[in-house]
């Protein structure tokens, strides 16, 4: 993979940063003419992408792919001196070249840069906290079990991380068939997956106080879906651990019944941690004489002998650490295996791995990031008559800078 334009413009973008901090300037709030108190924030996400597809290697330049762009604004406005009320708004900013959109095209062609996306509801909702009762939401925001898998002290959430696909997400894998290259019709994004339940959507939820370190959480999702989900956090002695579970039964999806993931993280004091994740969905409408198959799932299970529901396993290892005096540096390695994500024709056992590293500089006086990530994505599956198809695996080296205001 040419990598010396994406090296470059890292060791350039590194050295402005280390000798250009600036001095810490402080937010404030805005007052309107009521008692609502209103918060402005958000944050710019740039990058610098290798792709590299086995065939083809193009750089581009785009926004992010595990975060992104946005703007916040938070109201709140005390109801008495246990109980506050307030509502958000967030929205994900049009990007000039979206990093999921990006693609290399065929084999010998080049990569083309996606058009400038839309605004998009990230966040919109009305909650209600009280000290002794919890948190009450409705509107757009994350459900209940959002995030179950995700748990980690690794520092470097710019990134992909134990959700699997980040940069060059969009990107086709290729296909080998008699000695011939073809672009196929699996991404990264289709193929690797922490089946992350059902992310921000509209959802009535209550999350109960914090006791012993431990919350819990439900939500009702429009639809007719609902969830529940428990995190427990807790310090003993020089050891901190994160915990995360989640379970979302799947009422309106005709395909899938339930999504279950967990995850669990140890940190400890001198900066290593490691975190470990895994859960599986439940494929509706099994095979049998007496039930009647989605053909949805018939079309897409070429061998006719039922579908395995897909799962996941993830591990991360890393380490934190402040090296500069301008702010905290993060490593972090991460490793997903996903298998039975992709319901294709002739893609039955299929299975998608991610790879990557992840280092990450922190400027804490201007609230700013740099952070470099190399990632590889492999994906295997076989035909309806059991051959192994064969697929060129993708890399990519990123470049990202996330400053936040």
């Amino acid at each position: 993979m040419n990598l010396k334009n994406t090296l470059k413009s890292s060791v350039a973008v590194a050295a402005l940063f280390a000798v250009s901090v600036p001095m810490t300037s402080e937010a404030g709030n805005i007052t309107n003419g009521k008692t609502a108190k209103l918060a402005i924030s958000g944050q710019i996400v740039r990058a610098i992408t290798n792709a590299d597809d086995g065939t083809n290697d193009k750089t581009f330049q785009t926004g992010g792919a595990q975060t992104s762009s946005r703007l916040r604004w938070v109201a709140s406005s005390k109801l008495s001196d246990s109980v506050t009320v307030g509502g958000a708004i967030e929205m994900n900013i049009p990007h000039s070249n979206a990093a999921g959109s990006m693609t290399l095209g065929d084999p010998g062609s080049d990569g083309v840069q996606s058009a400038d996306s839309a605004w998009a509801i990230r966040h919109e909702y009305i909650y209600v906290t009280s000290k002794t009762m919890g948190k009450a939401y409705i509107g757009q925001t994350s459900a209940a079990a959002d995030g179950s898998g995700e748990a980690n002290y690794s520092g470097t959430g710019m990134f992909a991380g134990s959700a699997g696909s980040g940069h060059a997400k969009s990107v086709f894998f290729n296909t080998v068939v008699g000695g011939v290259t073809s672009s196929s019709t699996i991404t990264p994004a289709t193929a690797i997956s922490n089946l992350d339940h059902s992310s921000r959507t509209d959802v009535i939820r209550y999350d109960t106080p914090v006791f012993m370190g431990l919350k819990l959480k439900t939500s009702a999702i429009a639809g007719g879906n609902w969830d529940i989900a428990g995190e427990y956090n807790e310090k003993i002695d020089d050891i901190k651990v994160r915990v995360r579970a989640g379970y979302t039964q799947l009422a309106d999806n005709v395909t899938k019944n339930f999504t279950a993931t967990g995850s669990v993280a140890v940190g400890h004091d001198s900066g290593l941690h490691v975190a470990f994740a895994g859960g599986k969905q439940s494929i509706g409408n099994p095979k049998g004489p007496s039930v009647v198959r989605n053909a949805t799932i018939q079309d897409k299970d070429t061998n006719d002998d039922g579908i395995n529901d897909p799962h996941f396993w993830a591990a991360t290892v890393g380490y934190n650490t402040k090296m500069f005096a301008s702010g905290p540096t993060a490593f972090a390695m991460n490793y997903i295996q996903t298998k039975n994500n992709v319901f294709a024709a002739n893609q039955d056992l299929n299975e998608g791995i991610s790879m990557s590293f992840q280092a990450v500089q922190n400027f804490s006086a201007i609230g700013a990031q740099v952070g470099l990530e190399w990632i590889r994505y492999e994906y295997s599956s076989q035909t309806g008559n059991g051959a192994a198809n064969t697929f060129d695996d993708i890399d990519a080296l990123t470049l990202q800078t996330v400053f936040k205001f």
